[in-house]
């Protein structure tokens, strides 16, 4: 991972409660990164909640056992991002954010600091952008309230110029395969 991405999240203490917006372009760089950020959170003590697809997930926690003790690992919680984002076949807002509720509750309870990755797919599923600001807007209030750093990632083929706009309006930072920046929110 670029060593400006590596010293935000080194700096966790201060940004706990922040949304970072991925927006990756090439999968080798998406697996270095998400495999850093990973690392890097267990090394600090953070729980980690890992949403990914089953293509990708293989080529990570590969690289994750070479980095990580057994133990270590046990605070890596994987789950398919599809299963958890269309939980019941529909990607309601509500709905995904109650799963995450009652997966963390219990870390945030134990005094727990937490990470998130979740890699935000949607199939073939046509008209689905309104859907994905809807989601994001709540994704952004909630991170606030309940403290922990999540990174959004989308594939950069899949975001639409208008769609990503609309993206950098809900988070604090914008991050690519080899650089993350602040975005100024008003």
């Amino acid at each position: 991972m670029n060593k400006s991405v590596m010293q935000l999240f080194n700096n966790s203490e201060r940004l706990q409660g922040i949304h970072v917006f991925y927006y990756s372009f090439e999968l080798e760089s998406y697996i270095e990164n998400a495999v850093s950020y990973i690392v890097n959170g267990v090394e600090q003590g953070d729980y980690i909640l890992f949403l990914e697809n089953e293509r990708i997930y293989p080529l990570i926690i590969k690289e994750l056992e070479e980095k990580l003790t057994t133990d270590q690992l046990k605070k890596v919680r994987f789950m398919n991002n599809f299963d958890f984002y269309f939980w019941n076949n529909n990607f309601y807002p509500q709905t995904i954010l109650s799963n995450f509720s009652d997966i963390v509750t219990p870390w945030i309870e134990e005094n727990r600091s937490i990470r998130t990755w979740g890699h935000v797919e949607w199939g073939d599923r046509k008209d689905f952008e309104k859907t994905l600001e809807e989601f994001e807007v709540e994704v952004d209030q909630m991170i606030k309230n309940v403290k922990v750093i999540t990174v959004c990632a989308y594939d950069a083929g899949r975001v639409s110029d208008d769609l990503k706009v609309k993206l950098m309006e809900h988070h604090d930072f914008i991050m690519t395969d080899n650089e993350v920046l602040p975005i100024n929110r008003s």
